[in-house]
């Protein structure tokens, strides 16, 4: 009993707006001094995607999990979505981005590799990787459009981004804010996000916002949440794209797996591909992961002979 009481009382303390903003302005400062880490070869590299040519951009954040970046660079080069890819490595593994990076080489993938960074919050550090891509590259790169796409969502069918954003400031997965992060939304409770595994922006409207893809948590909002103060909560309804999710179910080995989505019936994510999440037993299994990817491939990407990595 007492345990509980004192998990109650914790959590009451971690859900006040007090520790949320202190909260907050840590992970700010501890982002600043993260941010001017590898900012010069930010800068380079953003001036090699210039040269190439690149002005509709979008980046996805790897992370140790190399058939992912493998299935995801042959999607592209099936269904491109009116953006060019752009791979940014955020690994922790030397020998995942290794292979990652050997897989954007042989199919012409840009590929830039963040600096180290140890950070056990798995949205806290998905959300610096993407700030920090808009702060030391997109900032000087001076895209028309850019996003970000999980690493596991794969373009599936014929879809053009820029043309779905035509007169928008945005498009993504718009989501509520979510109670099941200590947060307590009401009916009349405006706050949303686009989710930081799906979003895009006209960069026009946003470079002279101070723009955060980290969470939020006492907003009740996941990564790209600290996106709502800058930028969303100024928006109109007509500026917004909102893209449309639906579940996608998979059988693997006679069994049925929900966790799994389709965007705007054109993108397909795998659910927890990186294995963050651990609530069944099938993610902590190589089998079901190999089950996964052949899934994937057989699926949708034309067969097991176009993979380049040969691990799960």
């Amino acid at each position: 009993m007492a345990r509980k009481i004192l998990k109650g009382t914790l959590d009451a303390i971690n859900a006040s707006s007090f520790v949320g903003k202190a909260k907050s302005i840590r992970d700010k400062l501890s982002y600043r001094i993260y941010q001017a880490k590898g900012a010069s070869r930010g800068r380079e590299f953003s001036r090699h995607l210039q040269k190439s040519g690149l002005s509709r951009v979008c980046f996805t954040i790897a992370f140790n999990t190399p058939w992912v970046i493998d299935a995801l660079t042959r999607a592209w080069q099936i269904h491109s979505p009116g953006l060019s890819l752009v791979v940014v490595d955020n690994s922790s593994s030397d020998a995942a981005r290794k292979s990652i990076e050997r897989i954007c080489s042989a199919r012409g993938v840009p590929y830039f590799g963040l600096p180290n960074r140890r950070e056990r919050h798995w949205s806290r550090s998905h959300g610096t990787a993407l700030t920090w891509v808009f702060d030391n590259i997109v900032r000087h790169l001076r895209p028309e459009f850019f996003g970000y796409i999980d690493h596991d969502c794969f373009p599936v069918a014929p879809f053009n981004i820029p043309e779905r954003m035509e007169g928008k400031v945005v498009y993504g997965l718009k989501l509520p804010a979510n109670e099941n992060f200590r947060y307590k939304p009401t009916v009349d409770d405006p706050k949303w996000h686009l989710w930081g595994g799906f979003c895009f922006f006209r960069f026009a409207a946003v470079e002279g916002l101070d723009l955060d893809f980290g969470p939020r948590m006492e907003l009740g909002l996941d990564t790209g949440g600290g996106n709502w103060l800058p930028l969303y909560s100024r928006l109109a309804e007509a500026d917004i794209s909102a893209a449309v999710e639906e579940p996608a179910a998979v059988v693997l080995a006679g069994e049925r797996s929900e966790h799994h989505q389709m965007f705007d019936a054109a993108f397909f994510h795998v659910g927890g591909s990186s294995y963050a999440d651990q609530k069944t037993r099938h993610h902590r299994t190589a089998q079901h992961r190999e089950l996964l990817r052949d899934y994937v491939w057989e699926t949708y990407l034309g067969g097991a002979q176009n993979r380049i990595a040969s691990d799960s």
